[in-house]
């Protein structure tokens, strides 16, 4: 997609999603990640969920835990008590630096809302563990445990049925993240009504007219990977509500 690079500047908050919390600097997906995120002035974070063998959830981007925890494992072949003494540290890419982290359940998540007022999180509901559990079940154990602060938990995927699911259960705030562009043109997109749509703004077609996007309209686009504050206002500029970094400091401050 052709952009025009703007003058530097930092971000709004308001503007930002902490990708998997604070990944450039810390493990993703950990309690650690995400309070570091809000420490660094974080409004909105977004976190990965996949099920344990006995269908409950963790705080969890991968199937295998091989790439943040170093086992060659599958999290389908572990009870979530089993799991969450594994560490979630990302070896290859940050060492042994946090290998004290543990693997989060998804309470945690809730603990840390409470804790922090102002903050909303996206939910991300990995398509991975549908085969294992189930739309109906992962939905309902997420919804029992985020239910304190649903208000400001964003249900999302990137399989549309289970964000029709958590639309037509009732839940406050519904996300969805796009396979392809054109499928915001799907009923079922559109049936899901989504409060917030996640796309890859590399797939975000040239001299597209957003406002003109029937399903845009009453949504919130969020834009994915975003690293830099030029791409950032690039994207704002073309009508982008919301970008996803894992630079959330750099997004922030001024150089």
């Amino acid at each position: 997609m052709s952009v025009i690079i703007l003058p530097v500047t930092p971000l709004n908050a308001e503007e930002l999603v902490a990708h998997r919390g604070y990944r450039a600097k810390y493990p993703e997906n950990t309690a650690l990640s995400i309070n570091k995120a809000i420490d660094a002035g974080a409004l909105y974070v977004e976190l990965d969920v996949q099920f344990s063998q006995d269908k409950l959830p963790i705080i969890y981007h991968d199937t295998t835990l091989s790439r943040v925890s170093g086992s060659d494992k599958s999290v389908f072949a572990f009870k979530r008590d089993e799991l969450l003494v594994y560490p979630a540290y990302e070896p290859e890419r940050l060492g042994d630096t946090f290998i004290a982290e543990k693997i989060s359940p998804l309470e945690s998540l809730v603990a840390i809302l409470e804790a922090n007022p102002d903050v909303k999180a996206f939910v991300e509901l990995k398509d991975e563990s549908i085969d294992h559990c189930g739309r109906e079940l992962m939905l309902e154990s997420v919804q029992q445990i985020l239910q304190p602060v649903a208000d400001r938990a964003v249900i999302m995927s990137f399989d549309y049925s289970l964000a029709l699911g958590a639309r037509k259960s009732g839940w406050p705030l519904v996300g969805l993240v796009l396979k392809q562009w054109d499928d915001l043109y799907l009923e079922e997109v559109k049936a899901a009504e989504p409060d917030f749509i996640y796309t890859d703004h590399l797939i975000i077609p040239p001299k597209c007219d957003l406002a003109a996007i029937e399903v845009l309209r009453d949504a919130t686009l969020v834009a994915y990977e975003v690293g830099s504050q030029a791409l950032g206002h690039s994207l704002l500029g073309r009508g982008v509500d919301m970008l996803e970094t894992f630079e959330i400091e750099a997004m922030l401050i001024t150089d």
